[in-house]
């Protein structure tokens, strides 16, 4: 099991504000990295800074509050607590996402040709973030990536890690968000976004990645339907959600 860092542990400023206005509930949790370069540390000795620098950016050039994620996970398999369960990110890029989501940040980086080495142990802090803040912080069992919730390329190589369901704490396949989509009227959820990612990169479709369930959105589930042999009926429920993610 990972290592949990408190904030004390790794020397964490004291936050200007503390805002527990969040029903994670209505979400879950947005994985995300640091940047679109590599970032990870060799040396397990170097993080708490690399995790006091992010808390320093966030802090004094955003004019943030406090370092913007939940929790933050690094590659030696340690778990450092950011602004912790039941309080307010500032990490998704809308409101929504903020109000709704946790956000655990592993910190790693690059681009799809040039990523930062995704070890177990990184896994493993990932999914030992999730639990909590599933267990201790009332988290639904929805896991995202912050691409579907922002237009961004985070959390770069570990979407894929996301959608195949590695990174939760039972392990893949990726599990029901525990809302159904259908439409009318248009249902909007981040957990959209990410089935209809997985139906166009996995099965062919042609759909917008907006996390917006529309008509278009419910013609290609009833042709996946059709398709799988499971009732026709246009609502992305368990039985859908798992084919699609099978």
């Amino acid at each position: 099991m990972a290592t949990f860092v408190t904030r004390a542990q790794w020397g964490a400023r004291a936050p200007r504000e503390v805002s527990n206005n969040i029903t994670p509930a209505q979400g879950g949790v947005v994985v995300h990295h640091v940047d679109a370069v590599r970032v990870a540390r060799t040396n397990h000795a170097d993080c708490a800074a690399q995790v006091r620098g992010i808390q320093n950016h966030h802090m004094d050039t955003r004019g943030w509050a406090d370092i913007a994620y939940s929790h933050l996970a690094c590659v030696h398999g340690y778990l450092f607590e950011g602004r912790g369960e039941h309080v307010r990110t500032a990490a998704q890029g809308t409101t929504q996402g903020n109000d709704d989501w946790y956000a655990v940040c592993a910190l790693t980086g690059g681009t799809s040709g040039n990523y930062d080495t995704v070890t177990a142990q990184l896994v493993d802090a990932i999914r030992y973030g999730v639990n909590r803040l599933r267990v201790s912080g009332g988290a639904a069992r929805a896991i995202t990536g912050h691409r579907d919730h922002h237009a961004t390329e985070c959390p770069g190589a570990l979407y894929t890690r996301v959608l195949s369901g590695e990174v939760n704490p039972g392990g893949g396949p990726l599990p029901y968000p525990g809302v159904s989509f259908r439409q009318p009227p248009t249902f909007v959820h981040a957990s959209v976004a990410t089935w209809q990612y997985r139906m166009n990169t996995r099965f062919g479709y042609a759909l917008s990645v907006d996390g917006q369930y529309g008509p278009g959105s419910d013609a290609a589930c009833r042709r996946f339907q059709t398709d799988r042999g499971l009732t026709v009926d246009g609502v992305v429920g368990p039985n859908t959600w798992a084919a699609t993610f099978a």
